[in-house]
């Protein structure tokens, strides 16, 4: 029963304030790490899931070896300063139209070499709406910036940082469907990390 100065709301959040539980500190995780060269481990997991590394010595190569590929009759989204993009954001009216880009160029954040994942956020692609419906998909990837795995990755990790972020590990692919493996399902159907520094 409540009096004329108590709710029934204030009776309940009271009752729910002193049944809450001690608070307890959380248990510490170690970061198991992933043992092996970062960057050939990275290689071979991101391999396995029907991705494709390239090595470069510096970012300058890595940038001249993409400016080299570009088909210049496709459309183009970079948010990569350095590579020329032939689609601009301002051109987006719906986000749902970045399904004409063909090649998107865009930065990768963190690369793990336990999984072969590369972490973007909104922020490195740019678009994400490019990353997940071009054809295409270019990511630049600093040695540095490897993890050996993913309790290290998202201890480097502030997600509430951006509005938008993710890992990926390879091409789009399916196989829930008679088992049958199909890369590009949903998205993208090539994913290559150019993968530059000593």
């Amino acid at each position: 029963m409540t009096n004329d100065s108590t709710s029934s709301r204030e009776v309940i959040l009271d009752k729910i304030r002193k049944g809450k539980p001690r608070l307890v500190p959380l248990p510490a995780v170690p970061l198991f790490p992933y043992p092996g060269d970062l960057a050939e481990e990275f290689n071979k997991h991101l391999l396995s899931f029907d991705g494709k590394c390239l090595t470069f010595a510096t970012r300058e190569d890595a940038v001249a070896w993409m400016n080299g590929q570009v088909n210049t009759s496709k459309i183009v989204f970079s948010s990569v300063p350095e590579c020329e993009s032939t689609f601009a954001i301002a051109e987006l009216k719906d986000p749902h139209d970045a399904h004409k880009i063909d090649i998107c160029i865009a930065e990768g954040v963190i690369g793990v070499a336990e999984t072969g994942s590369i972490w973007v956020n909104n922020v490195s692609l740019g678009l994400a709406a490019a990353a997940l419906f071009s054809t295409d998909l270019y990511l630049f990837l600093d040695k540095a910036s490897l993890k050996s795995g993913l309790h290290e990755a998202y201890a480097a990790l502030d997600i509430r940082e951006h509005q938008y972020g993710s890992f990926y590990t390879g091409p789009s692919a399916t196989a829930d469907i008679e088992a049958i493996h199909v890369t590009g399902a949903q998205g993208e159907i090539s994913l290559t990390v150019l993968l530059y520094g000593d």
